[in-house]
C-alpha cells in the first residue's frame, strides 16, 4: 500500500479516537519500520495512547532515517519527535532541539507537499504546545494558517481546532480562543469528538469566567466519562480541571486531576504532569495542608531547573512558602516563575505567577506595589478577554479592602452609587469640602472616590468633568423646566448634553466662546439651574429613548 494511503487510513482512525485501529493499519503496512513518515505517524499514535517509551523510540528512528529526506518528510518527522519529546522526563534527550530545527528549515521557506501540509503544521504546533514553547507554536501556527484551514472535513478537523484553541489560551488571547472553541463545539459530531470539544470549551469558558457554562460542561464530561481510562479521556479530564481552576474552584479541579492522573502521574506528558500536581497543590493550599503540599511537590521538585515544568514547580513552591510564613522566599519563587514563563510566551502561566507575587507582596505589607501590579494585570487581561484573570485580581484586592481602578473610558457604568454622587456634585462645581459636607464623608474619602471618577472618564482634572460627564448621565427624574429657549440656546443646550466644551460648541456653531458663555448663562436663568451638568440632565430627560 502506498505510504500516503496508509497515512490517510491511519489518520481516519486517529480522528475517530480509534488508536488500536490506527496502529493496526500502520503495522500492516510494508516498510513501517524503515519509512520515516510511517515511523513518525506511529510515534504520534503511540503518544496519543500514552505509550511514551515506544513513541520516543519510533521518533528517534524516524529522525535518524530522515536526515537526508525532503523538507516535507523531515518536518513531519520533527513534529512527531516534538510530541514524543514532551513525554521525556530525562534531563536530556536525543530528541532535544527537534522543533528548533523545524523552525530553521521553515526559515528558508521550503516547498511543502500541499496534500499533507496541514498535518505537518498540526504536528509541529501540537509538539510545541506540549513542550510549552508557546512563542514557537505561534510561529508554526502563523506559517501553516492557510494549510490548517484545508484540514480534511473529517473528524480530524476538531483536533486541529483543539490545539489552536489551547495555544490561544496559553497566550492569554481568550477572545480569539472563544471563537475557535465555539466553532469546534458546533462542528463536533461523534461521541469522542464531542467530548473533546466540550473539554476544550470548558477550558476556554473557565478562563473567560463564564461560570454557568464552565460548570455545565464539566458536568457533561464527567457524566460521559465517570471513570477516565486511557490517554484521551485523561486529557479531557485535565482540560476540564484547568477550566475549573480558572474559576478558583480548586477542590473541584483537584478532584478531576486525581481521577485523571492516578497515583504516580505516569500517563501524562511532562507539562501535564506538572500542571496536574499543581491542581492538587492548590487544593491542599486552600486547606492549609503543608504536609500534603510537601508530599506532592516531592514528586517533581528535582525538575525545577528544567524549562518545561520549572515555572509550575516554582509556583507550587511559592504557595508552600506563603503557608510557611516566608513571604520573601515566596516572592522570589513567583518572580522567577513569571520570568521563565514569559521567556516561552506562556502568558497564562505568567499571569498566575503575577497573582502569587502580589500575595507575597501583601504578606510583606507592600500593598501599594501589590495594587499597582494587580491593576496592570487586570488591564492587560481585560484587553485580551481573559476575564478570569481580571476577577482573580479583583479577589486579591477585595481581600485587603481595595478595588481595581475603573478601565479608562468606561464611564458612568463603572462607578458605584456613591462615586456617582461624588461625580455629580463635583461636576456641578462643589469643592471637595462641600461634597464631603453634603454626603457626610471625610475629605479624604471624597478624594478617593474622585480619583476613581476621573479614571472612569479618562481625564486628569475635575475641571474636565462638566464636559465629559453629560453624555453618560442618568436622566433627570424631577420636574422638567417649561421655560422655552431660543433656537440658539436650544442648540447650545443639546451640545452641552453631548459633552462638548464651550470651545468645542463655539467651533461647531461658528460663534465666539464669549457668546457661548452668554447663552449658557441665560439657559441657567431660564431653567433655574447652576451647572452645565444640570442642563445636560434636563436635555437627556426630554430626548427620545
Amino acid at each position: 500500500m502506498h505510504t500516503r494511503h496508509t497515512i490517510e487510513d491511519a489518520l481516519d482512525c486517529v480522528a475517530s479516537f480509534d488508536t488500536e485501529g490506527a496502529l493496526a493499519v500502520l503495522e500492516a503496512a510494508p516498510g513501517v519500520t524503515t519509512d520515516p513518515s510511517l515511523l513518525a505517524l506511529r510515534s504520534y499514535v503511540r503518544y496519543t495512547r500514552a505509550d511514551f517509551a515506544l513513541s520516543r523510540g519510533d521518533a528517534s528512528d524516524a529522525v535518524a532515517r530522515s536526515i537526508d529526506a525532503d523538507p516535507t518528510t523531515r518536518l513531519l518527522v520533527l513534529g512527531a519527535a516534538g510530541l514524543a519529546l514532551g513525554s521525556d522526563r530525562a534531563s536530556s534527550s536525543d530528541l532535544d532541539g527537534c522543533l528548533q530545527e523545524a523552525a530553521t528549515i521553515l526559515a528558508d521557506e521550503p516547498a511543502i507537499d500541499p496534500g499533507i501540509a496541514w498535518l505537518v503544521g498540526y504536528l509541529l504546533i501540537e509538539g510545541a504546545v506540549v513542550n510549552a514553547l508557546v512563542a514557537l507554536a505561534r510561529s508554526f501556527a502563523d506559517r501553516f494558517a492557510s494549510a490548517l484551514a484545508t484540514a480534511p472535513d473529517r473528524l480530524f478537523r476538531n483536533l486541529v481546532d483543539g490545539v489552536i484553541a489551547r495555544l490561544l489560551v496559553q497566550e492569554g488571547r481568550l477572545s480569539e480562543a472563544e471563537v475557535v472553541a465555539v466553532a469546534m463545539f458546533e462542528r463536533a459530531s461523534t461521541g469522542p469528538t464531542a467530548l473533546y470539544a466540550e473539554a476544550v470549551r470548558c477550558l476556554v469558558a473557565g478562563n473567560r469566567a463564564e461560570q454557568g457554562a464552565t460548570r455545565a460542561l464539566a458536568r457533561k464530561v464527567r457524566k460521559a466519562v465517570p471513570n477516565p481510562t486511557g490517554a484521551f479521556e485523561t486529557a479531557c479530564y485535565l482540560l476540564v480541571g484547568f477550566g475549573l481552576a480558572a474559576l478558583a474552584d480548586d477542590h473541584g479541579a483537584a478532584a478531576l486531576a486525581r481521577s485523571a492522573a492516578g497515583d504516580d502521574f505516569s500517563g501524562l506528558s511532562v507539562q501535564d504532569r506538572a500542571l496536574a500536581i499543581e491542581l492538587l497543590v492548590a487544593s491542599a493550599a486552600l486547606d492549609g495542608d503543608i504536609v500534603e503540599i510537601e508530599r506532592l511537590i516531592g514528586f517533581i521538585d528535582a525538575d525545577v531547573d528544567r524549562r518545561v515544568p520549572g515555572p509550575t514547580i516554582l509556583r507550587m513552591r511559592c504557595k508552600l512558602e506563603l503557608l510557611r510564613g516566608d513571604a520573601a522566599a515566596s516572592l522570589t519563587a513567583a518572580r522567577t516563575a513569571n520570568e521563565r514563563a514569559l521567556a516561552d510566551g506562556r502568558m497564562l502561566e505568567a499571569g498566575i505567577a503575577e497573582i502569587l507575587a502580589t500575595r507575597a507582596l501583601i504578606a510583606m505589607s507592600d500593598r501599594g506595589q501589590a495594587v499597582r501590579e494587580l491593576a496592570a494585570l487586570a488591564d492587560q487581561a481585560g484587553r485580551d478577554g481573559h476575564t478570569a484573570a481580571t476577577r482573580s485580581a479583583a479577589r486579591e484586592l477585595k481581600a485587603i479592602g481595595r478595588r481595581l481602578p475603573p478601565t479608562p473610558g468606561s464611564g458612568w457604568d463603572a462607578l458605584s452609587p456613591r462615586e456617582r454622587e461624588v461625580a455629580l456634585l463635583s461636576a456641578e462645581g462643589n469643592s471637595t469640602a462641600q461634597v464631603a459636607a453634603i454626603l457626610q464623608l471625610s475629605s479624604r474619602t471624597v478624594d478617593a472616590h474622585l480619583t476613581r471618577v476621573l479614571a472612569a472618564f479618562g481625564i486628569v482634572s475635575r475641571r474636565q468633568l462638566p464636559s465629559k460627564l453629560p453624555a453618560t448621565l442618568p436622566r433627570a427624574t424631577g420636574p422638567i423646566p417649561t421655560a422655552k429657549l431660543t433656537p440658539r440656546q436650544h442648540d447650545i443646550a443639546e451640545l452641552v448634553a453631548d459633552g462638548l466644551s464651550n470651545d468645542e460648541i463655539a467651533a461647531t456653531l461658528g460663534i465666539s466662546r464669549k457668546t457661548v458663555e452668554k447663552h449658557l448663562s441665560a439657559i441657567f436663568d431660564a431653567w433655574g439651574v447652576r451647572s452645565r451638568v444640570a442642563v445636560a440632565r434636563i436635555v437627556l430627560a426630554t430626548r427620545p429613548q
